[in-house]
């Protein structure tokens, strides 16, 4: 119980010494005048808070808190994001197609937790229409003014059956990402800056039912969530510090709208099939139609299926070298406008 509380106090590992301290110091008390502990003991438990929280990696950086940086497909802004009327809105509307051979899902044999887990597991990480990318993420990456964020700004990811759901997803800076478990098995899930290797955030879990609150995503990223025990469960989240975006629907289709007119770089992502960037010039009152393709340039390589003795989040892979931005640690981006195009 000690474990529990002071786990869920300090939100990255077992901060043991306080809570023995208190105790040696009662044990002392007790001896010295006849008093029972428990009472005082109960006092100091109901004084923390037993639910889990996430906090940034703070302090002195070690090998362990993150990984070498990696392309990634959102940089860091040139200026802040202002919000201010939009007269003449347009819209951007379209598809994201997919041009090659869909990569193959892995069959994962789980080595710990087979009882949550089950004895095999097929991540479920792409879904096409035809040749339409379902979930793929579409933003402009060069608007700096216009419409006000919706006003819900809570979003979700969930540890369910040992895989993270949803796989992709796009979320708003400043807002909320409530992780959670539902799984009656540890796991500890890392969110990990892909520009700047940095671990921006850790929701460790006991048990099922847990909610870890994370409000520390404040700049545009690229995130990838990993979790220690289960290394095959990847999850990856575009922060975007405006509202413009989108996620393509179960026909591969997607609409942005209110737009003030003017020209614009438009780039749609899929972590586990690449990228690719597209100019369009939005007129006040109409709609710009674009048709994304993402083509594949390279054979996926197969992730981790066992939990090594220090788990390392399957994209520290690539190259810090590479030249082209990864949509993952295997799997190639497509072919398209090089990677210091602007990503905001």
């Amino acid at each position: 119980m000690r474990e529990r509380i002071a786990r869920s106090f300090d939100g990255t590992s077992l901060a043991r010494s306080p809570v023995n301290f208190h105790f040696v110091s009662l044990s002392m008390l007790r001896r010295f005048f006849g008093f029972s502990i428990i009472p005082l003991f109960a006092l100091l438990a109901c004084g923390r808070d037993d639910t889990a929280s996430a906090h940034p990696r703070g302090g002195a950086r070690t090998p362990d808190d993150g990984v070498a940086p990696r392309p990634a497909v959102i940089a860091p802004i040139a200026q802040p994001y202002r919000v201010a009327p939009v007269a003449g809105g347009g819209t951007i509307a379209g598809t994201v197609d997919f041009e090659g051979t869909p990569p193959v899902a892995e069959v994962i044999r789980p080595s710990v937790d087979q009882g949550v887990c089950g004895n095999s597991i097929v991540p479920k990480s792409v879904t096409l229409a035809g040749t339409r990318v379902v979930g793929a993420i579409v933003w402009l990456t060069d608007i700096r003014t216009g419409k006000a964020f919706p006003l819900e700004r809570r979003f979700e990811l969930t540890n369910d059956g040992c895989i993270l759901d949803p796989f992709v997803q796009v979320i708003s800076t400043n807002g909320t990402l409530n992780v959670t478990n539902d799984d009656r098995t540890l796991h500890t899930n890392r969110l990990i800056n892909v520009g700047t290797g940095q671990v921006e955030g850790v929701a460790p879990f006991n048990d099922d039912g847990e909610v870890v609150p994370i409000d520390k995503l404040k700049e545009p990223a690229e995130i990838e969530v990993v979790c220690e025990q289960h290394p095959w469960a990847h999850a990856w989240i575009a922060v975007l510090d405006h509202p413009y975006y989108a996620q393509t629907a179960a026909n591969g289709a997607f609409s942005i709208g209110d737009i003030p007119p003017g020209k614009y770089r438009v780039r749609a992502w899929h972590p586990s099939l690449g990228y690719a960037d597209d100019s369009v010039v939005v007129s006040a009152g109409q709609q710009a139609n674009i048709v994304f393709r993402i083509r594949k340039t390279a054979p996926a390589t197969p992730t981790l299926t066992a939990p090594p003795e220090s788990v390392k989040p399957a994209a520290s892979s690539t190259p810090a070298a590479s030249s082209t931005p990864r949509a993952s640690g295997t799997l190639p981006a497509a072919s398209s406008p090089p990677p210091n195009a602007p990503s905001r």
